[in-house]
C-alpha cells in the first residue's frame, strides 16, 4: 500500500517539477522485502499456484514419491539461495554498498530477503518430511 501511495504521489507531483527522490528505490526495496518475507507465509496458506494437469494423472504412489521429491529439492535449492545470499549481503557490508541516490545500505535488504528464502525452505523441508511420515502411518 505504500508503495502504491509513494508511486501515484510521484507521478501526480512530477509534472510539477517535484518528484519524491529516491521513490524508485524505497519501491524496489519494500518490494523486495515484502515479497521476501511472504514466501514462507504464502506456502504455509497454500497461497501458491500448482499445475497438476500432468501429476494428477499418476498413481497415488507416484504422486507421493514426486511430491516428496520436489519438496525436498526445492527446500535445499532455496536454503542454498539463502545462504548465497546471506554471503552477498556480508559482501555488501564490508564493500560498504549503497544505493544511488538515498544512500541505503544494500546489505539489511539482502538479509531480510534471504530470510524470507530460509523460512520458505525450512517450510518445504517439514512439508516433505511431515507428508512422508504421514504416509508412513497411513494417515494420507
Amino acid at each position: 500500500m505504500a508503495s502504491m501511495i509513494m508511486a501515484v504521489t510521484n507521478m501526480i507531483l512530477r509534472p510539477f517539477g517535484h518528484p519524491i527522490t529516491g521513490s524508485f528505490e524505497l519501491m524496489g526495496f519494500g518490494s523486495a522485502i515484502v515479497t521476501g518475507l511472504g514466501l514462507g507465509y504464502s506456502y504455509e496458506k497454500k497461497a501458491h499456484i500448482a499445475v497438476d494437469i500432468l501429476f494428477r494423472r499418476f498413481p497415488r504412489t507416484w504422486k507421493n514419491f514426486l511430491s516428496f521429491t520436489g519438496k525436498l529439492a526445492s527446500g535445499l535449492f532455496f536454503a542454498s539461495v539463502s545462504w548465497k545470499m546471506v554471503a552477498m549481503a556480508l559482501n555488501f557490508r564490508e564493500s560498504g554498498e549503497l544505493s544511488e541516490t538515498l544512500c541505503i545500505p544494500f546489505y539489511p535488504v539482502t538479509v531480510l530477503v534471504s530470510m524470507g528464502l530460509f523460512i520458505l525452505s525450512l517450510n518445504l523441508l517439514i512439508s516433505a518430511f511431515r507428508d512422508s511420515f504421514q504416509r508412513d502411518k497411513g494417515e494420507a
